[in-house]
């Protein structure tokens, strides 16, 4: 337990000149300091940390690692430093004011609501990155005492965790954390254990549009300030457009277990999943190796405890039926993720494995991930078993850019907003829209996020792609007086009237009735909401603060938008435009996708 703070009250601010020398981002950060050890003071007073604590202090960070915050700080002993500096043949005078920044930066994360004791540690990546913007990940070993070792990105082994000070919490390293600056191709190849793949990922020449970590082009909207107003609230803004990619590969074990021992044999392979276009050019899109690799990469970066959404939202007993959807390289086609990280499960219970030991290689602007099986999209399986049933999908997962600048998955209190440029095609709005995303483990929804849509708003979300087929598409959400009248489109045609969606169970046009209210369970209740284009919300989804499960809530629901009939792959639009006030609100939370062969068999998960 922190020992409560003793504040040096906001005189400091009225001394001419205090802040002239300090970080700007101090000045609105630091209502006040610590009398107390803080990240900054823990380094100075540990003789082991002498040179750490020498870098934050001459790259100027002294004052922001004293200051109020949800600091998580990586520290490397004097030792780690004495071997950095030999295997690279400097010593700390060479350093320059920028190498002294990045050091500290590399090693500290900056949180906007809490700091991570090895307590919340799990395999995979950390929910924010360091101050460099990159992402720091974690593994679990045994040492050689056969006791558990935690490493930070492979290398940096924790020493000494959960050194608790005021500000945050201090993990002692033994190592310095470098996080990589090679391309995922490059990554594959020291590796050493992906060579095949990466003989066929260079051959295919895609790595060459997965080369940046930004994208420049994108204009800040809101340049300089680290909080704006938007419908009201204080919302943090989206300042750059970042990347990230995720390549999934097949070890050389893997593909010889298959009987693929070169490259022969996997364009041979190749060959029987898609086609023999281009055969000769393997730089095509249409070639079968390269849509053999194409359907291995996905376009948002994530690390293997990124995949699934772990929190607590859903039922306990249906956290084994998590999944989730991810388009792919390969144009048009989806990948399925379910629980453990089981890829493409068929309903005989086969699937493509993720091997943890030998995944989350990163690099500069993403994760490579090794496969226990080959990975292909089969077509008549993925249209008539792993795709045919009922696809939930939340609004977050959709836009890879809300993985990559770090808005998926966050915390509780970080609320956010983007411009109408960042998600492109995937998510467009119009100048009047309002967009919030935000999260609450005490509000009702699926996956405890939600995207808050208000002002005069128009906008529309590209839907995955999906087999050809006849589909009923809904849409869930959270009835309150403060939502709006809507009206829906799917890929710009106009889907009847408009909806209001203050309206709850209640309301006689919904006729919603409680399960253990009805002598079949609400089976024939169940009937009587689908004929007024309603349905109740799902089983398996729940506030987590609450412990309510959203079936059972008379606000929660889901709108049949309709029956539509798609001939072919291709991406597919859904629409809201504000039609009631520019204070209503569209609460966005999931689209759901049903076959409608799949109807009589629904469940209610």
């Amino acid at each position: 337990m922190k020992t409560k703070a003793i504040f040096i009250v906001l005189t400091l601010l009225f001394i001419p000149g205090f802040f002239q020398s300090c970080d700007e981002k101090i000045q609105e950060d630091a209502l006040y300091t610590f009398m107390g050890e803080t990240v900054a003071s823990f380094c100075e007073n540990d003789d082991n940390l002498s040179v750490f604590a020498r870098l934050i202090e001459e790259s100027g960070n002294r004052s922001l690692l004293s200051v109020y915050g949800h600091f998580t700080c990586f520290a490397p002993t004097d030792e780690a430093f004495d071997t950095y500096f030999r295997k690279e043949g400097i010593s700390y005078e060479d350093l320059s004011a920028e190498d002294k920044e990045k050091f500290v930066y590399d090693h500290v994360i900056k949180g906007t609501t809490t700091e991570y004791l090895s307590d919340f540690f799990e395999q995979g990546a950390l929910p924010q990155p360091n101050m460099n913007d990159r992402a720091l990940s974690i593994s679990f070993v045994d040492d050689e005492g056969n006791k558990q070792a935690i490493l930070v990105n492979n290398n940096a082994k924790i020493i000494s965790k959960d050194n608790e000070v005021h500000n945050g919490v201090v993990h002692v390293v033994n190592s310095i954390i470098e996080p990589s600056i090679s391309d995922l191709l490059s990554i594959m190849k020291d590796a050493g254990y992906f060579k095949l793949f990466a003989e066929a990922f260079e051959l295919t020449h895609l790595v060459d549009s997965m080369m940046d970590d930004y994208d420049m082009s994108y204009e800040d909207p809101h340049p300089g300030l680290d909080q704006v107003i938007v419908a009201g609230y204080t919302v943090s803004p989206v300042h750059t457009k970042k990347l990230g990619y995720t390549v999934l590969a097949e070890t050389d074990e893997t593909f010889a277990k298959a009987g693929i021992n070169n490259l022969n044999d996997l364009i041979e392979r190749a060959k029987e999943y898609y086609g023999t276009e281009n055969l000769s050019d393997y730089t095509h899109r249409n070639n079968p190796l390269n849509r053999f690799i194409s359907y291995h990469i996905m376009d948002r970066q994530m690390a293997t405890n990124m995949f699934i959404y772990s929190g607590g939202n859903t039922a306990q007993h249906a956290m084994d039926r998590r999944y989730e959807y991810y388009e792919t390289f390969l144009k048009m086609r989806l990948i399925e993720i379910k629980a453990e990280n089981k890829i493409n499960t068929l309903q005989n219970g086969t699937y493509v494995g993720v091997d943890e030991v030998l995944s989350n290689l990163d690099g500069k602007n993403g994760y490579v991930h090794a496969l226990t099986d080959v990975l292909v999209y089969d077509e008549y399986a993925m249209q008539n078993d792993v795709l045919n049933k009922r696809l939930r999908i939340d609004a977050y997962a959709i836009p890879p850019q809300l993985t990559n600048n770090n808005i998926r998955w966050k915390n509780e209190g970080d609320s956010r907003t983007i411009s109408p440029e960042l998600c492109g095609d995937y998510f467009r709005f119009n100048s009047a829209t309002k967009i919030i995303f935000w999260a609450s483990y005490g509000w009702d929804d699926h996956q405890g996020d939600e995207v808050s849509i208000r002002g005069w708003y128009d906008f529309t979300l590209r839907l995955p792609p999906v087999p050809p087929g006849t589909y009923e598409i809904r849409f869930g959400y959270n009835a309150r007086e403060w939502r709006g009248i809507t009206q829906l489109f799917i890929d710009g045609e106009i889907c009847g009237i408009p909806i209001d969606l203050k309206i709850n169970g209640n309301d006689p046009r919904v006729g919603w009735i409680a399960d253990e209210e009805t002598m079949d369970n609400g089976v024939e209740n169940d009937k009587m909401m689908r004929n007024r284009g309603y349905m109740k919300s799902g089983n398996s989804i729940i506030n987590e603060s609450y412990g309510n499960i959203l079936r059972n809530s008379v606000n929660d629901l889901r709108i049949i938008v309709g029956t539509f009939v798609f001939t072919e792959y291709d991406y597919h639009y859904f629409r809201a435009k504000n039609v009631e006030s520019e204070d209503a609100e569209f609460h966005l939370d999931f689209i759901e996708y049903v076959p409608v062969s799949h109807l009589a068999v629904e469940d209610r998960e």
